[in-house]
């Protein structure tokens, strides 16, 4: 089963964010969180008095592109590396270039994993405009961290354009999943951990699998559980891409 988190999430209901002590009367939390979308923190000072920060703050905050709010979190000890939870890494904004450079001038580490080997990069390799992961790789992002071959093969689109900037960069076109990271390789062995060409496999993606056949896939590299790229195709009846691997031996 695969536990990765989803690249997008849905918008935040009330009953999402965190129980405030009894003593604060819901409007007070009403108010906090209508400041974040306003950026109006000047009316409001609960964090100067004691209120707990919270991530689903920081989003809210973010979503609305609110950057005096944030400012303020960070004046109050938001740590903007903070991973959201032990799946989650630390990414607040992976569509909005403008946003994503705000937060990469503060501070935020594009490499910053949580107990897995995902990273803000590896999110927006997999679904960010490729401006934003140009900007990100320019700004410090790590082809070592984050599998982010993997993660350029689940886009819905500019795969292969994703895969030549992740390969100019220096990325092992061969490399296994989580081979370097043994948290990761243990929680997720049981899935048999393969390549960047049995995930194009896997996901049926034929102009995938050949690119990478083209720039050097080894098609006889098994997963962890002893099966080839082709393997996969035809496991799952992958018949364009049955053709595809055949074409590259």
């Amino acid at each position: 089963m695969d536990v990765l988190p989803p690249p997008d999430y849905p918008p935040l209901q009330p009953s999402d964010y965190p129980q405030m002590p009894t003593r604060t009367p819901p409007a007070t939390l009403e108010v906090l969180r209508a400041s974040c979308v306003s950026g109006g923190i000047q009316k409001f000072q609960l964090l100067d008095r004691g209120l707990h920060m919270d991530t689903l703050y920081t989003l809210e905050a973010v979503n609305a592109q609110a950057k005096d709010i944030l400012e303020v979190f960070l004046k109050n000890g938001w740590n903007i590396n903070q991973p959201i939870s032990e799946l989650k890494p630390p990414f607040y904004a992976i569509q909005d270039k403008e946003m994503v450079a705000w937060l990469l001038d503060h501070g935020a580490d594009p490499n910053r994993q949580c107990v897995i080997d995902l990273t803000p990069l590896s999110l927006a390799i997999e679904s960010a405009p490729v401006s934003v992961i140009q900007l990100m790789l320019n700004r410090g992002g790590d082809i070592r961290k984050g599998q982010l071959l993997h993660h350029a093969i689940e886009r819905h689109s500019d795969n292969i354009t994703v895969l030549s900037l992740l390969r100019g960069k220096g990325a092992d076109i061969n490399s296994t999943m989580y081979k370097d990271h043994y948290p990761s390789r243990a929680l997720f062995s049981f899935m048999g951990l393969g390549t960047p060409l049995h995930k194009a496999a896997e996901l049926g993606k034929a102009d995938v699998a050949r690119y990478l056949v083209s720039k050097g896939a080894n098609l006889h590299n098994k997963d962890g559980k002893g099966r080839t790229a082709l393997d996969y195709a035809h496991m799952l009846n992958q018949r364009v891409v049955i053709h595809a691997l055949e074409e590259g031996k």
